[in-house]
Parts: C-alpha cells; sequence; structure tokens
C-alpha cells in the first residue's frame, strides 16, 4: 500500500472512530419544544436565568418532557428549586464553585417530600 493511501486510509479511520464516540452525545439533544416547555416550568418554579440552577433545571425537566413525562419535568424542577433553597440556607455564594457543587449534591438527594406532609 503506497504511503498516501495509507494516509489516507488511517484518517478515514479516525473520523469513522470520532464519528462513533461522538453519536451517544447526540443521541441526548433535547428538542427545542421540551426546552421551551422546561423554561417555562423553571420559571414557574422561581428559578431565574443565566445562572447554574437554571441551567441544570431545564437539562433535568426537558429530558423529562423528551420521555413524555410532563409531571416528571415539573418533579426535577421542585427538586432543583428545593435544592437551590438548601445552598442559599448555607449562605454560599452563587458564583462559587461551592455553591454548584451543592446544587449537584442536593438535587441528586432522595426527596423526602412526600414525608413532610
Amino acid at each position: 500500500m503506497s504511503r498516501s493511501k495509507l494516509r489516507l486510509h488511517t484518517i478515514f479511520l479516525a473520523l469513522g472512530a470520532l464519528l462513533a464516540g461522538t453519536a451517544p452525545y447526540a443521541a441526548r439533544a433535547q428538542s427545542g419544544d421540551a426546552l421551551a416547555h422546561a423554561e417555562r416550568t423553571c420559571l414557574n418554579q422561581g428559578i431565574g436565568p443565566y445562572s447554574v440552577t437554571f441551567d441544570t433545571c431545564t437539562a433535568r425537566a426537558a429530558a423529562a418532557y423528551d420521555e413524555g413525562a410532563p409531571g416528571l419535568a415539573v418533579a426535577e424542577a421542585r427538586r432543583i428549586a428545593d435544592a437551590r433553597d438548601e445552598c442559599m440556607s448555607y449562605d454560599l455564594d452563587p458564583q462559587t464553585l461551592a455553591y454548584h457543587q451543592c446544587i449537584a449534591r442536593e438535587s441528586d438527594r432522595p426527596t423526602t417530600r412526600a414525608l413532610r406532609y
């Protein structure tokens, strides 16, 4: 095999591997309709735009809307709002890494909302 054909074969092989590696991420893209519903749901929970809380909320709610589970989308938005309230009670600055970690930790914690009422 000549050097130029070997180089071309290697380039195509590398591109194929790259595309195969990124395919699972493309499957996670949310539809525009789901994102619009998710933004509205998060805003209705009092989560304002341009924040890590809003980004987390819209990502989770949009995934739920794409799965056809609007009740789960609202529950995720409530969970993020509860996490925001909890992290703010710790007096964390929303612009810090500690706040971002708190949101991740609190929003992944099992909910006990049903037990409170």
